[in-house]
């Protein structure tokens, strides 16, 4: 298999992201044969380094000893840029321009605020950075695509003014989680599943995000956008989509974004009597010490939605996730409705665990030898870790695979986004007529 050689450009380059995951994810790539020793990365900030001192940032990035030598053998340069206006990053035109003579590979990765989107691919194309001569040019997107519909959709003006939608990778980093990879498969390849997965059979559809630490140092951005955008506009709902979607007609990318977007379309919040809003109670005190004001703005939620379609109507839709929980933890659960024959067997049950674990369990009722007559609940499960190994890749190692080899299932195209902040700003318009609670630090809401 051909190693691809990619100049990375990265916009935000001294970043927290940059430092925790993207570059571990290159020294994990080069390291397994995915990415070729002989790409080059650029970093872009406004920090005042050297080559050498940006490169000594990148290895000590990483703990591997193995990771480090990767790093230390690729080629890396340092712009100091301000690409917050035009012109802040001419340098970078001396440092691919080779690209416009043999032609290269290119991705340019913005681990910016979205503010600066259309900015920087304004003037990538001023530059004369953003066609295409030999090889490929892709640009990476971190989330939030903006702050709501109007706004999402002025950024897609801006970037498709440049760069075609083909070329345009949306980062949602739930996506190239183990399970979440894993839908498809456990979903459509296993017909006793599929068979049962509508609203003759299903009582409810729980996905849960829960988080043990608080805010932390994003309390400022995090007061603008609350749990409801950051956590449920993008993780929650493409969770949601990929778990209701029919059965595509192909696995190719368009094919799935399509079935997607179906069911993006059909979602509709449920009785308002049965959302909750909610703010840890330390949450106010960490806002005053900031010298910020305190908006009301959510830690925590749990929406119940319905799906519109043939096959979900009249199934609960639940999602849930919020900040300093009891526990860290992330699940799919498909409860079943209850058997005709025996009302008082316990419900069949499918959870499929997201984090920490990467495991499946399906609930089934079988006879109890100890009582006469009487059904006890059993589980099957599906270890990850027992079957494959403890090894899995990174989301940030998989998506930039992902992108590397132009494959986009795993990255949100622009109708998608749209759907999911149409479905957010229709909540956030009945917000206030909602419950809204402030619960226990590490208590939970619902107790």
């Amino acid at each position: 298999m051909k190693k691809e050689v990619v100049s990375f450009v990265l916009f935000g380059g001294t970043g927290d992201l940059t430092r925790r995951k993207l570059v571990p994810a290159f020294a994990d790539l080069v390291h397994r044969g995915e990415l070729s020793e002989r790409s080059t990365i650029i970093g872009i900030s406004r920090k005042d380094l050297t080559d050498k001192q940006y490169k000594k940032f990148l290895i000590d990035s990483i703990s591997g000893k193995k990771e480090k030598a990767h790093i230390k053998k690729m080629d890396v340069k340092y712009i100091k840029g301000d690409f917050s206006k035009p012109g802040g990053i001419g340098a970078l035109k001396k440092e691919l321009a080779h690209c416009e003579i043999t032609g290269c590979n290119r991705i340019y990765y913005l681990s910016t605020s979205y503010n600066f989107f259309p900015v920087i691919v304004k003037e990538l194309k001023r530059l004369g950075l953003s066609k295409v001569v030999k090889g490929f040019t892709r640009v990476m997107f971190e989330k939030p695509f903006g702050s709501g519909l109007k706004s999402s959709e002025k950024l897609d003006r801006g970037i498709h003014s440049v760069f075609k939608e083909k070329d345009v990778y949306r980062i949602d980093h739930y996506l190239a989680k183990e399970t979440v990879l894993n839908l498809n498969t456990l979903l459509f390849s296993n017909p006793i599943l599929y068979s049962t997965l509508n609203n003759k059979f299903v009582e409810s559809v729980e996905i849960r995000v829960d988080e043990s630490l608080g805010v932390g140092n994003r309390l400022e951005y995090y007061n603008e956008s609350g749990a409801l955008r950051d956590m449920v506009q993008n993780h929650l709902l493409q969770v949601l989509s990929l778990v209701l979607m029919d059965l595509p007609k192909s696995l190719k990318p368009e094919k799935v974004h399509d079935e997607k977007v179906k069911v993006l379309k059909k979602l509709e919040l449920s009785d308002i009597k049965k959302q909750v809003f909610g703010q840890y109670a330390s949450y106010a005190s960490e806002l005053k010490k900031k010298g910020l004001k305190d908006k009301k703005t959510e830690t925590f939620v749990k929406l119940e939605l319905n799906c519109k379609s043939k096959r979900w109507d009249g199934v609960p839709l639940i999602l849930r996730t919020g900040k300093k929980l009891p526990d860290k933890k992330g699940c799919i659960e498909i409860k079943f409705k209850p058997s005709l024959l025996n009302k008082s067997s316990g419900s069949n049950r499918l959870v499929i665990d997201i984090y920490p674990k990467q495991d499946a369990t399906l609930w089934l009722n079988s006879r109890d030898t100890h009582s006469k007559g009487m059904s006890k609940p059993v589980k099957f499960e599906f270890c990850r870790e027992c079957v494959f190994g403890p090894n899995t890749a990174d989301e940030y190692s998989v998506l930039i695979d992902e992108a590397v080899s132009g494959n986009k299932t795993l990255f949100a195209r622009d109708d998608e986004v749209k759907e999911a902040w149409k479905i957010v700003d229709s909540i956030e318009k009945v917000k206030k007529k909602c419950k809204f609670i402030v619960y226990k630090d590490e208590g939970d809401p619902e107790d």
